[in-house]
């Protein structure tokens, strides 16, 4: 008789307690704790359909090394604050320079997942993570990268070239002791062995990040053309330089292999330097550069410097 009794009034709570507060007894939102996802370029949309709807979008965690932002929107565009509360529908824009993916919580058990960009070279790991008052369960999404920009044009400021011709560059030196010697003595010199065209790509609104540009760009730098200089004139030819590699190094049309005889006399020491007369010039440019999957823009600004060797100049100081 007592056990009875006792089985109804533990009955008897639990109705109360399910009656009180439905949320109690949770379901599983998704099939099991935790769901993959992978999107692609090809297969940027996942919806994914929830067993139940007291649920709430509590946080996304990104497993990448770069910087992002995180913006809530209600449907119709509204900002709103992040995590939302249980049932309500909203929009999270996932945002950084490399990705470009959103999550919206659409009616009551639908989740919508799309990716528009993912530059970082390689896959993106991501939590999402969702739940109740009683209950978190995760979404493993993995964002497999997109398409890459490309440069659609480059944009020179021709009325602010400037030149600087007749600048020396010290190549080499080497100091010959020939006191105690009653012969002049002669050695070979070789102006151009070292020569080369110096690029510089300059960005004076701040540093330089190569990583960047190869994220946006692709592993392997797309090249652009460069200008030189012909009688004193910029031209562009054929000449081209890789864009996203701050400081670079071109071949000179030069004679490596040009020699010169270079002669101390008897009972003299002296420091033998040799200089390559460069000309210079500066120039500001603009790249422009775009997606052709999103047709999403950018461009870059920023100052182009090169070096180019023309001729030697050798000079001998005297050593005491």
């Amino acid at each position: 008789m007592k056990k009875e009794i006792h089985k109804s009034l533990f009955l008897s709570i639990l109705i109360f307690i399910s009656g009180c507060n439905s949320d109690i007894f949770v379901e599983d939102f998704l099939p099991g704790e935790q769901m993959d996802v992978v999107l692609s370029e090809t297969n940027n949309r996942k919806e994914i359909n929830f067993k139940s709807d007291n649920w709430r979008l509590i946080d996304i965690v990104s497993f990448m090394d770069a910087p992002f932002t995180t913006r809530a929107y209600t449907l119709d565009g509204e900002p709103v604050s992040f995590p939302f509360g249980e049932k309500e529908p909203a929009t999270v824009y996932f945002l950084s320079d490399f990705i470009d993916f959103r999550v919206e919580k659409r009616g009551g058990n639908k989740l919508q997942l799309t990716l528009n960009e993912n530059l970082m070279n390689e896959d993106v790991t991501m939590l999402i993570k969702v739940g109740n008052d009683y209950k978190e369960q995760q979404i493993k999404l993995l964002l497999a990268p997109t398409s890459k920009y490309q440069i659609d044009s480059v944009v020179y400021d021709w009325e602010k070239f400037e030149i600087n011709e007749g600048a020396l560059n010290e190549m080499e030196s080497l100091v010959v002791d020939n006191k105690n010697s009653s012969s002049p003595v002669t050695l070979t010199c070789y102006p151009f062995k070292k020569s080369t065209r110096k690029i510089l790509f300059y960005n004076p609104a701040g540093y330089w990040d190569e990583q960047k540009f190869r994220r946006l760009l692709g592993a392997t730098l797309p090249e652009i053309a460069i200008p030189d200089l012909v009688d004193s004139k910029p031209v562009l030819h054929n000449t081209k330089a890789s864009f996203g590699i701050m400081e670079q190094e071109l071949e000179a049309p030069l004679d490596k292999k040009l020699s010169v005889e270079v002669t101390v006399d008897a009972y003299d020491k002296r420091k033998i330097l040799i200089f390559n007369e460069v000309e210079r010039y500066s120039v500001p440019y603009k790249v422009y550069i775009s997606n052709p999957k999103t047709g999403k823009k950018r461009f870059f600004t920023g100052e182009l410097t090169s070096s180019r060797p023309t001729d030697y100049f050798i000079l001998k100081t005297k050593v005491e």
